[in-house]
């Protein structure tokens, strides 16, 4: 999807999406190569104002306002949104520090366009990643000296780098401090947005594949090497959800809610809203009765971590995985944190089990068909027709016909609708006004996903329908080989995503090409589009070591390469890891490689076909027939989709 690594895309019903084709800011000459923003309308300054006043009230001098929520979730509720709130910059990562004469926003390369764009004159935009600009724990580090406070909210850090940071601030000299109260949830007042009480139900055992209650005594053996009383606390969401074999509606496109699991060797308890699982509802009486979890409020975990600390001296140990937040650390003191990384859940649920494989290739075939639809429309539309159609049209079309099919539950992502210089945006959100209408003349590109009980959707095609340029067709070809390589990758077990990584970009650095974001991710069975720990480069994947591959792990194979101010391609498709044979098969260990799972046509007519080796050619017209024979009895009564699919 917009893709590519652990990033959220949050929106902001009172913030402009990209709509802008200028280019990017250069940096100034300021010591770190930051950009200062001049000319903007002012939408932040009374946000701004209202911060500082109660940062003076609690005597902070600067203020931490992270991306995360209260778990380290990657996209995060609209109530949630506290940086996209406080900057205007609706990017899906990015760390914005208040002080009390400045606002600071640190974005990596994939922003930098983004934010430039809508970050007003009362910030200036860090550029992370060039030289000279430090990322914001060190320019914070350099801030730090005797006297400054520094304030943040302990449960939007997680315990890992939060201790390092807050470590290496009081060496410094630097006092930190944890209000009471979130400052920016207070400054937002009543417009903050209210959590959603959609409530929680039970994810069925046909698409499941493995009962909560089998799911819940791994969790249990996970304990036996750790001293008696100890306990896991599971508090990412997507864990949440997987472990209990429950889904939610608390989060945009995400199948997730707010909640933490306890268990011990002894009981199992569930710290969620009352509204989020109703007392008497098919959902409660699975909890308590299938399950046999206690539920308590969701409030109520930081009592109950507090009394659980304090029960005897026996050396126990509050296990967990590396999302955990540094206020439940704080709960119960360092000395009885027990980090996993990576979390032995988050492997668990990387790894599918045969029924949750069998929903995401029959979700694919569905989707896939839902593709051929709305692509022969759409090319009807354009080059035949010459019909305006705009980014927005184009992707609300598809999100209509996806709504029609057996299973459906909505996106899995914003779709990235783009064309032209805006398809060099790799996180482009497209706006539902002032979307630029569709041409001939660039390459459009579709990100787009949607979840279904049985399997969760990331692809990406890039099109074009009238003559491409050399250099469209040459940058198409080299990132449709990287695609290709990564596809028809060989492998020992022991082997990382990382070590893949290269495969994808050799075709690409041939011709002094990239692309700034990593090659792939992890994606969930009807959770989150995202999903670590396993992803192609260190940029994916979200733990902090890569992982070795597995089999039947799901992740996305999506090289790129973006033209600034022209163009952008991508190439998408979701692979599993499955077992080959190899003629020697070295080191006696298990071989891998990948079976596709998307069943979407790839565009020819960007391809220049003298760049390509004979079996890459044969790999293409075989892909595309394959997915051809595969779709044709899911659309053989749509004449349109029929002929625009033999045409692939």
């Amino acid at each position: 999807m917009g893709c590519f690594g652990f990033f959220s895309k949050g929106k902001s019903s009172d913030v402009a999406s990209v709509r802008s084709e200028r280019t990017l800011v250069e940096p100034n000459a300021a010591s770190d190569k930051s950009t200062k923003l001049e000319g903007k309308p002012d939408v932040t300054g009374e946000r701004l104002a209202a911060l500082r006043k109660l940062m003076d009230e609690e005597d902070v001098e600067l203020y931490l306002v992270p991306t995360d929520d209260a778990h380290a979730t990657e996209y995060t509720a609209p109530s949630d949104q506290r940086r996209v709130w406080i900057s205007g910059f609706t990017g899906s990562a990015g760390t914005a520090i208040v002080a009390r004469d400045s606002a600071h926003l640190f974005a990596d390369g994939r922003y930098h366009v983004q934010a430039a764009e809508q970050l007003d004159d009362n910030w200036t935009l860090h550029k992370v990643g060039r030289a000279g600009v430090l990322d914001w724990p060190a320019w914070l580090a350099a801030q730090a000296h005797d006297g400054v406070k520094i304030g943040m909210d302990p449960a939007l850090i997680s315990y890992a780098s939060g201790k390092t940071l807050i470590d290496t601030l009081k060496d410094a000299g630097a006092a930190v401090v944890f209000p009471e109260r979130n400052l920016v949830d207070a400054a937002w007042g009543d417009d903050r947005p209210k959590p959603s009480a959609s409530p929680v139900y039970e994810h069925e055992l046909k698409y499941a594949g493995k009962p909560a209650t089998a799911k819940l005594a791994d969790v249990r053996k996970d304990l036996e090497a750790k001293p008696t009383g100890s306990a896991y606390l599971v508090s990412a969401l997507d864990e949440v959800a997987w472990v209990l074999n429950l889904r939610g509606a608390s989060i945009p496109c995400h199948p997730v809610f707010p909640a933490y699991v306890l268990v011990s060797a002894d009981e199992a308890v569930l710290f969620i809203r009352s509204e989020l699982l109703s007392e008497g509802s098919d959902a409660d009486r699975y909890v308590r009765d299938t399950l046999g979890l206690k539920v308590q409020p969701y409030d109520a975990i930081w009592e109950h971590l507090r009394r659980w600390a304090g029960e005897g001296s026996d050396g126990r140990k509050l296990v967990s995985g590396e999302k955990l937040s540094y206020a439940v650390a704080n709960a119960v003191g360092d000395d009885k944190v027990d980090i996993l990384s990576p979390s032995p859940l988050a492997l668990r649920k990387a790894v599918k089990n045969s029924v949750e494989l069998d929903g995401f290739r029959a979700a694919h075939i569905r989707d896939g068909a839902a593709w051929v639809r709305w692509a022969a429309w759409l090319e009807e539309q354009v080059k035949v027709k010459r019909a305006h159609v705009d980014e927005w049209q184009a992707a609300a079309k598809f999100a209509e016909l996806r709504s029609e099919l057996p299973l459906s539950a909505g996106d899995s992502y914003d779709a990235i609708s783009a064309s032209g210089p805006n398809a060099a945006l790799p996180h482009y959100e497209t706006p539902e006004k002032g979307s630029r209408v569709i041409d001939r003349e660039t390459p459009y590109l579709n990100d787009s996903g949607g979840q279904y009980h049985d399997g969760t959707i990331d692809c990406t095609r890039t099109v074009h329908f009238g003559r491409p340029s050399a250099e469209q067709k040459r940058a198409y070809t080299r990132v449709l080989q990287g695609h290709i390589r990564l596809s028809e990758a060989t492998f020992p077990a022991g082997t990382t995503g990382v070590q893949l990584d290269p495969i994808a970009r050799h075709a690409l650095w041939q011709d002094g090409y990239d692309y700034l974001h990593g090659t792939g991710h992890g994606i969930g069975s009807f959770l989150d589009v995202h999903e670590g720990p396993q992803g192609f480069s260190t940029m994916s994947g979200g733990s902090k070591k890569p992982v070795p591959l597995e089999e039947n792990m799901v992740l996305t194979n999506e090289p790129g390469f973006y033209e600034e101010g022209h163009f952008g391609i991508r190439t998408e498709s979701l692979l599993a890891v499955k077992r080959v044979h190899t003629h020697r098969g070295f080191g006696g260990v298990a071989w891998y490689g990948f079976e596709r799972i998307t069943q979407v046509p790839i565009a020819t007519n960007l391809v220049d076909h003298s760049l390509l080796s004979y079996a890459e050619s044969r790999w293409l017209k075989q892909h595309n027939a394959d997915v051809r024979n595969t779709l044709m009895p899911l659309v053989k009564h749509d004449k349109r989709a029929v002929r625009w699919l033999r045409r692939q």
